[in-house]
């Protein structure tokens, strides 16, 4: 079998020999969706895809997979990345397969460079799954990469689009021009839009609000006067009826639009540099004062930031007096407990009383949030919580053990490999509809060319093969997906019976322990918890699969 590579005006003709070649898979995830799931390109579902279509595939071996978690596609420079091309060097790889062109690199240049140079130079085969691009079976000209590429220049020109629109809107802030986004409360646009002027139907509950500061009343205390006198919350009347909650006051007393300023820059937001909303240091901020009509006086806005101040100062100095205390009080379950019936995070408190032992408990805030969802700001012991989340932990790993001794004796049975056959059995069905509506997209372009069919007619029919082959790829990837948890699943690599395994012998909580085995802890308002181990959606496929292969004996 031959491919041409055409690195010169002259045609060079590549001999590839190997019957088998063998081959490396390559997934990346980059830095802002490291861990997540980036709409069905996570990882996992990257190996899934590559391992599936290798599968399938007579003449690929699969010999390693390289992956390279928290790397940008915009430099080549990756751990993984590097170490797979060493080997390929080494002779080791001649075959690198993707789930897709963008998991290779988001740098179009060095994509090509790579496509049309280094892998003919190091006799390489290089296969795209989702673009169906294959090296070996094109004529290396530059029109076979055209449909491929494509999708990576047109990130680059939103990058360029959202760069120019950054730079666009920091010009408008400096030189006065940018136009109010969100009116702030108590105001309202003047008759031409051109800026904002007191709304007095709710300007009255501002002047209220630094009145009461001055006065001494607490945040909370302003909330609950606002809320007695029926206050409306927002100029919006989709939310003018919600309550006043310490959290909006707090936002009201800080503005300084109720002095007659206009502050812009607090956040920098730049998509083409990956930052969606980052804030800025007061020396960056862009102020115009005087540019509309205030609200509340300069003198009490700063008195009323002087007692913010204090406050803040009296608690600091409170919670340095109990800090040794306090910091024998640790939260092993650090982020990880939710109320299960607002979803809210519950928020950690460390108790310090005079005459008692300190403790720490857990504290839902939903109903400061959410009253319709939360009644009452129920909490939970961390003593209590802690001695039930151990107690979880040998429970599963005690169920991890005797399904370990369960699937090694239903390994190769007949009913496992029917399971399994008939899943990969599935695979092949959908790939064989797959390939079924590509020839029929080319033979309805062919028809459209050659005068058959009108640009109406084949534009009607490209748009239902277009939808078709969405939907069958949506139902591969995840059925792609679902061999390859069964293969995790039934198997020595099984990660959710690995990781009880290691902590089997723990007789205390820790923060270690309880980073490396919990994802989750839900509290219910009765009191009732629920807790979702890591690898929980691996323990339910084993469950499942368990269940199936019995029903097949």
């Amino acid at each position: 079998m031959a491919r041409k590579s055409r690195r010169t005006q002259q045609e060079v003709i590549v001999e590839h020999i190997e019957s088998v070649y063998p081959t490396a898979i390559y997934a990346r995830l980059s830095l802002e969706n490291s861990g997540k799931d980036d709409g069905g390109a996570s990882i996992e579902n990257q190996i899934a895809v590559c391992k599936e279509y290798i599968d399938e595939s007579d003449d690929l071996e699969l010999i390693k997979v390289y992956q390279d978690n928290g790397w940008t596609g915009t430099k080549m420079e990756r751990p993984a990345f590097e170490e797979m091309m060493n080997d390929v060097r080494k002779g080791k790889i001649k075959a690198i397969v993707v789930r897709d062109l963008s998991r290779f690199a988001r740098n179009y240049i060095e994509t090509g460079t790579y496509l049309e140079k280094v892998f003919p130079d190091l006799n390489v085969r290089f296969i795209s799954v989702k673009e169906q691009f294959d090296n070996l079976k094109v004529d290396g000209t530059n029109e076979s990469l055209i449909v491929p590429l494509q999708s990576l220049i047109n990130e680059l020109y939103s990058k360029d689009i959202s760069r120019k629109v950054s730079a666009a809107l920091r010009a408008m802030m400096e030189n006065g021009t940018f136009r109010w986004r969100t009116i702030p409360y108590g105001y309202k646009w003047n008759v031409d839009h051109t800026n904002i002027v007191p709304n007095e139907e709710t300007a009255q509950y501002v002047r209220k609000i630094f009145e009461w500061k001055c006065e001494g009343l607490t945040n909370p205390q302003i909330a609950k006067k606002l809320n007695e006198m029926n206050a409306p919350r927002s100029e919006k009347k989709s939310s003018a009826n919600s309550e006043w909650r310490s959290g909006g006051v707090y936002s009201i007393l800080k503005n300084q639009a109720y002095i007659g300023d206009r502050v812009l820059g607090k956040k920098r937001q730049a998509l083409y540099l990956g930052i969606k909303g980052e804030k800025q240091p007061e020396n960056e901020w862009i102020i115009y004062e005087n540019v509309h009509e205030p609200l509340v006086s300069k003198e009490m806005f700063e008195k009323a930031q002087s007692i913010r101040e204090q406050a803040s100062l009296k608690r600091k100095i409170s919670l340095e007096s109990s800090k040794e205390k306090r910091d024998k009080i640790v939260d092993l379950l650090e982020g990880k407990v939710f109320c299960a019936d607002c979803g809210y995070k519950m928020g950690f408190s460390r108790i310090v009383h005079k005459y008692k032992n300190p403790f720490g408990r857990y504290l839902c805030s939903g109903n400061d949030k959410s009253k319709d969802i939360c009644g009452t700001s129920h909490f939970y012991m961390q003593d209590s919580l802690n001695s039930k989340v151990l107690e979880a932990i040998r429970l599963q790993v005690k169920v991890a053990l005797d399904y370990e001794k369960l699937i090694a004796a239903m390994s190769n049975t007949n009913a496992e490999n029917a399971v399994r056959s008939g899943i990969r059995y599935e695979l092949r069905r959908l790939s064989g509809k797959l390939s079924s509506v590509q020839v029929q997209r080319k033979r309805l372009y062919e028809d459209y060319v050659g005068g058959i069919l009108d640009e109406e007619e084949y534009l009607y029919a490209k748009s239902e093969y277009d939808e078709q082959y969405e939907i069958l790829n949506k139902e591969h990837e995840l059925l792609a997906v679902k061999y390859q948890k069964y293969c995790e699943a039934i198997s020595s690599e099984n990660k959710w019976i690995s990781l009880m395994k290691s902590v089997r012998n723990a007789k205390v909580l820790t923060k270690e322990l309880a980073d490396a085995v919990v994802e989750r802890v839900f509290i219910y308002e009765d009191k009732s918890i629920e807790i979702v181990m890591k690898y929980q959606d691996v323990f339910d496929t084993t469950q499942i699969y368990i269940e199936q292969i019995k029903e097949a004996v």
